[in-house]
């Protein structure tokens, strides 16, 4: 395991605190531990990582101008978690901006370790009885399927968890990748649906698979770099005509039908219902599901959404400039394989509404290697490609 070892220098290591603690808070939120985010161990670890942020910019001995900007990019995130609670954004926001130079690799290496250790011991203690290890159905639009837990709170929990994986495993040895890494990541998300049954998770991995194999075919290139600004507007299209459709159309009618429980499994009726039912504000609301009683089922899954209620519309266009920022800056850099992460994560964040986040989508950290890496002057801008 000589290649993943990791070396950090001093100034450094309040950043992965940072990191570390982030991981740790939300690979536990999804394990199947009650009321986690309510607990001490919890606010323990989030008050670390807000101190390890502070002690970054401390050491680093940043000038008034570099504190500006950094404060500046945050605000959004800490008036959204002022208002709402939730930490999402202000965490993401937080470990983009103070991204060490030159260090974005080792950060990767060092989230891999740390996510594949924690997954290992939830579901170590699944099989041991100290976490459930449930079995459970899942509407998959006209059938059902049962999938196990393996100590995570679902079944698509469980897919998610192991499928980020997946995807940050290929992206740390995206310089060095090999055949044989093709062929076991092939086969980690063929077992990963096996106990999952997490159909979106299998497609888009295989997905994301089969075009990081074919990414140095010039037709492959040039089509991912040409569709790569414009991917998250067409996700957004893509939920507005849906649920546009199921506004006008009704929940009864073929088409939607399709759509909502074929395609989406009622992602998209969830969502539209959580708009006429939830109030949209400028900086997001802890989301009440109290008020939904036994016999109504209620789960947000749509990532759009999710993001405008919960982060409120200041909070969502945060969002859309943080993810625009990013493809435009992949596609400078002509990181093909994180073009091709982004990319699914996005598609993904129609069925899982946490992919917006650090924990999952690990892709956002590239602004900070270009947009953060040089406060002193301009960044050296290179030519776009065709």
């Amino acid at each position: 395991m000589k290649e993943y070892k990791i070396s950090i220098r001093q100034g450094d290591i309040f950043y992965y605190g940072l990191v570390g603690a982030v991981l740790f808070n939300y690979m536990l939120e999804s394990s199947s531990i009650k009321n986690f985010n309510d607990s001490l161990l919890h606010d323990i670890a989030l008050v670390f990582a807000l101190i390890s942020a502070s002690l970054c910019v401390i050491v680093r001995k940043y000038s008034l101008r570099e504190f500006i900007y950094i404060l500046t990019f945050n605000i959004v995130g800490i008036l959204c978690f002022l208002s709402s609670g939730n930490t999402g954004l202000f965490m993401t926001g937080l470990a983009v901006t103070l991204l060490p130079k030159n260090s974005l690799d080792k950060v990767l290496k060092f989230m891999l370790i740390e996510e594949f250790i924690i997954f290992i011991i939830v579901v170590t203690a699944s099989q041991i009885g100290i976490l459930s290890n449930d079995s459970l159905e899942i509407y998959k639009g006209s059938y059902t399927v049962s999938g196990k837990t393996l100590g995570f709170g679902h079944p698509n929990m469980l897919a998610a968890q192991a499928s980020s994986l997946v995807l940050l495993y290929l992206c740390v040895k995206r310089n060095k990748l090999k055949t044989r890494d093709i062929l076991v990541t092939l086969v980690v998300s063929t077992v990963i649906f096996y106990f999952s049954r997490g159909r979106t998770a299998l497609l888009l991995d295989y997905f994301a698979i089969i075009m990081i194999a074919f990414r140095k075919n010039k037709i492959v290139e040039k089509i991912i770099y040409k569709f790569l600004p414009f991917a998250y507007m067409f996700v957004l299209i893509v939920v507005m005509i849906c649920m546009g459709l199921f506004a006008q159309l009704g929940a009864q009618n073929r088409i939607v039908q399709v759509l909502n429980d074929t395609l989406f499994n009622g992602r998209i009726g969830l969502a539209y219902r959580s708009l006429i039912v939830y109030p949209i504000t400028l900086f997001g609301k802890q989301i009440d599901t109290s008020i939904w009683n036994q016999w109504q089922y209620f789960s947000l899954d749509n990532g759009q959404v999710m993001i405008l209620l919960e982060y409120g519309c200041i909070g969502f266009l945060a969002y859309f400039w943080i993810i625009q920022k990013c493809l435009k800056h992949i596609k400078r850099e002509r990181e093909i394989i994180f073009a091709i992460t982004i990319f699914v994560f996005l598609i993904w964040s129609m069925y899982e509404g946490t992919m917006y986040f650090l924990g999952k989508n690990f892709a956002l950290l590239f602004l900070g290697t270009t947009e953060f890496k040089s406060f002193s002057g301009k960044l050296k801008e290179k030519k776009e490609p065709e």
